[in-house]
């Protein structure tokens, strides 16, 4: 938080692991230290109140990150902005140059194992890798699935390599399509941390390359 200056955003699985890393902050005496350096903002579940969020954050980052700012040099350095995956912040919002210096990615935004729509195509893909490969053994799960999370789990441990690897590429598309805007929009360099061990899998940093 000290080093990178003017705007960091940083990209959340859900709103619920957002609000539950913001009260172990709190609880834990870390939101109190990066506020003592910038600004946290929040994105609001309600989607009406993102733009006034929004230009709060960005009215910050030109306040407090000018060269000649007095605020600037006694304490603040800019500002946080707590994101979602899959929510407006993260689909296609300006947030140029300064608006994000620094982009963290928290966790990988798999999606939820109860869904239903979800794991039916995965073992539709997965059934007919098996038809193509003149196996037709399946796992006895599939057709017990009800939309439980355990099921969801036993559904995703029972695929092939090619249900999996939908099912991760769906997670990766998400986690593009949220940094990308905003390396096409940065004219200088931008630093971008992921915060998972998963994301240093192989297969997996190649897709985030």
């Amino acid at each position: 938080m000290t080093v990178v200056p003017e705007g960091i955003v940083v990209f959340f699985p859900s709103f619920d692991y957002e609000n539950s890393v913001y009260e172990q902050w709190e609880s834990s005496g870390i939101l109190e230290r990066i506020t003592k350096r910038k600004r946290v903002f929040r994105e609001p579940r309600n989607n009406m109140d993102v733009e006034s969020v929004l230009k709060e954050y960005k009215d910050t980052i030109y306040t407090l990150s000018g060269v000649n700012s007095e605020v600037n040099q006694a304490s603040y350095s800019g500002a946080v902005l707590l994101a979602v995956v899959g929510a407006k912040l993260s689909e296609g919002i300006n947030l140029s140059d300064g608006m994000g210096r620094c982009i963290v990615m928290v966790g990988l935004p798999y999606a939820s194992p109860s869904d239903i729509e979800l794991l039916e195509r995965i073992k539709h893909i997965d059934r007919f890798q098996n038809l193509k490969l003149e196996n037709s053994s399946v796992s006895t799960s599939y057709d017990l699935y009800s939309g439980h999370v355990e099921g969801g789990f036993d559904v995703l441990r029972s695929c092939t390599h090619r249900g999996k690897e939908y099912y991760e590429n769906l997670c990766m598309k998400a986690v593009n399509q949220s940094i990308g805007a905003y390396l096409q929009l940065t004219v200088t360099p931008l630093n971008d941390i992921y915060v998972d061990c998963r994301s240093i899998r192989a297969r997996l940093s190649i897709v985030l390359l």
